[in-house]
């Protein structure tokens, strides 16, 4: 899920940048292949399997439109969703806000009059829009393939007495992704999922990445991730030493000087 761009952290207390990691090939084809020094993989959810974009548009009118005094039309009201979805996500990505605050607050800024909400009752409301968001989640068409042939590599890799490992890294709140992984058909129940909300750090920070690489018994320069957002996957990954494969699944969204392809089935495990 794509992230608006954060405050730059400069001056003369910010901390020294270190030398990015290898950028990976792209062979002739557009395919990206991940070779035996890769030991572990981690990939992003939101934008990656999950369509989520367009489960948000349609979910959000579908509830709102159940609001008493509802005006906008489907495209104000997505629209609307989505300014109000940055806001108080960068907020949360900045330590502001707990991860339910972010919501809770975005909640109290979009339903009419409900600026002075109490906690249970803009849960309420939360819990209502999630309800026609997860009737409305769809993995993108590429995602059984991706899925299938990381199990094959995992198995093939340890068949040769060879080590690989995957895990999901999101932001977001564990019970709810692992219910959006297990929508799109991509949950693994041996692949660890690192959770934003539950390790108090979110993507970009390095914090994230290293820990999803605990859990994999990986190190980030053995260790490759997989996501959409060029800020929180891609800038968070390099900077916290792994290498990373860009998935730009639109020609305008903003690009990366790393590995890019735009299907998950370049993405070749070897």
């Amino acid at each position: 899920m794509s992230s608006p761009e954060p405050r730059s952290d400069t001056g003369p207390d910010a901390a020294p940048e270190s030398a990015p990691p290898p950028v990976l090939p792209v062979a002739p084809d557009g395919t990206v292949h991940l070779g035996a020094d890769v030991r572990g993989i981690l990939v992003d959810i939101d934008g990656v399997l999950a369509d989520h974009r367009t489960a948000a548009d349609a979910a959000v009118y579908s509830w709102a439109s159940t609001l008493p005094g509802w005006a906008l039309g489907p495209a104000e009201t997505a629209d609307l969703w989505e300014r109000l979805d940055r806001k108080h996500f960068l907020r949360y990505q900045h330590g502001e806000h707990t991860f339910n605050g972010q919501l809770l607050a975005r909640v109290r800024e979009f339903v009419p009059g409900a600026a002075d909400l109490d906690d249970d009752a803009a849960q309420a409301h939360i819990d209502d829009y999630y309800a026609h968001y997860r009737a409305r989640l769809v993995p993108y068409p590429d995602v059984a393939g991706f899925i299938a042939g990381l199990r094959d590599a995992v198995a093939r890799r340890g068949a040769a007495g060879e080590r690989l490992a995957v895990a999901y890294v999101t932001n977001g709140d564990e019970e709810s992704q692992r219910i959006k992984l297990d929508a799109v058909g991509a949950l693994v129940e041996d692949w660890p999922l690192i959770a934003s909300a539950e390790v108090a750090a979110s993507k970009p920070d390095p914090r994230i990445f290293a820990l999803a690489c605990e859990s994999i018994g990986t190190t980030p320069d053995v260790t490759v991730m997989v996501g959409d957002d060029p800020w929180s996957d891609v800038d968070g990954a390099t900077g916290a030493g792994l290498r990373c494969v860009h998935l730009r699944r639109s020609p305008s969204a903003p690009s990366r000087p790393v590995a890019t392809i735009d299907t998950l089935a370049r993405l070749v495990v070897d």
